[in-house]
């Protein structure tokens, strides 16, 4: 608890001992672990019981340029950007942050030793992506004193309404009558719960997008820091406004950043080509979203803004007039 409570950089003694522990775990247990042989031959045998949600045809902001001897400065300025734009944000607070941007998921930090790097990873931005390049930074044993002597700090990003259908579709099935496997009963147990629905085991069920936005928006009001990792908001994972961040790597232009990370921080083990879980995209994510209630809408965007606002993504129209709207229907409803 009195980690929780501190910074990240000032809770750092409390952490060292779950990060050393976390990354033997973590390269001992995951499923995503390399064999020798795919090691040899570069194949990669990853696990199917998560997925990143990485959407074929998802939008990518190209480089400015693709002249080689331009493209490693304009990364270089694309990152350096994105931590600027994140401290500034930060800077409008004038020290007086909410609790929402003081609290944070340990389980989302991964170390690794060989290369004195330290992520902060969320769930449905292309984490199980960054968990196969993970096993693949066999680390050394050594022991780190202070925060500051990490040479790269990471947290890897996504639009959040991306991010949300990309949870749904994953754990809910896209909405599709099925019998719950055994990786995802827990999630429609739990969402039926909330939702006032019955749940038995073994039976067809579905959720609607409209039914898992509601299961979200009440989960979070039971405290954020018990919403499910796949759709908390990232601001409420990993302190963005108190911890350093070198590297702001948005899905949206994973491959071209993971280039830079690995040129600059000489990672052998990376392939920045690699993209866990592909999946093809029929449906755009703003089609999600369309005709749902305004209350709805406005809920999401209050959970959602600081995702938003902090990592430089653009709310949509469909959110961001939400409160409009509500006042409009409020006064025809009342006068």
């Amino acid at each position: 608890m009195l980690c929780r409570r501190l910074p990240l950089f000032f809770s750092c003694i409390c952490l060292l001992a779950v990060l050393m522990a976390r990354e033997a775990i973590f390269l001992l247990g995951n499923k995503h672990v390399i064999s020798k042989k795919g090691e040899s031959n570069n194949q990669v045998f990853p696990s199917t019981d998560d997925y990143d949600g990485a959407d074929e045809g998802q939008t990518v902001v190209p480089l400015y340029s693709h002249n080689p001897s331009t493209v490693h400065g304009e990364l270089v300025t694309r990152f350096s950007d994105r931590s600027k734009y994140l401290r500034a944000k930060c800077a409008e607070f004038r020290g007086h942050l909410p609790h929402r941007l003081r609290v944070w998921l340990p389980q989302a930090m991964y170390y690794s030793q060989k290369y004195n790097i330290l992520g902060c990873l969320i769930a449905k931005a292309g984490v199980t992506t960054w968990k196969v390049h993970l096993n693949r930074m066999m680390g050394h044993s050594g022991n780190m004193e202070s925060a500051d002597d990490i040479k790269a700090i990471v947290i890897n990003v996504r639009n959040p309404i991306d991010r949300l259908v990309s949870a749904y579709k994953d754990k809910f099935y896209n909405g599709q009558p099925r019998i719950p496997s055994e990786r995802v009963q827990k999630f429609f147990q739990k969402a039926l719960k909330l939702l006032g629905r019955p749940w038995q085991r073994g039976t067809v069920t579905s959720i609607s997008f409209r039914e898992f936005l509601q299961y979200v928006i009440k989960e979070s009001k039971y405290g954020l820091e018990g919403m499910n990792c796949h759709w908390r908001p990232v601001h409420t994972v990993c302190q963005p406004c108190t911890t350093k961040y070198k590297y702001i790597v948005k899905l949206e232009t994973i491959e071209e950043d993971l280039a830079l990370i690995k040129e600059e921080l000489a990672i052998s083990e990376m392939n920045v080509t690699l993209k866990m879980n592909v999946n093809n995209k029929s449906r755009t994510s703003d089609d999600y979203f369309k005709g749902l209630p305004v209350d709805l809408l406005a809920g999401v965007r209050r959970l959602y803004e600081y995702d938003f606002t902090l990592f430089d993504y653009v709310i949509p129209d469909y959110l961001e007039n939400t409160h409009l709207k509500k006042k409009h229907l409020h006064n025809r409803i009342y006068f």
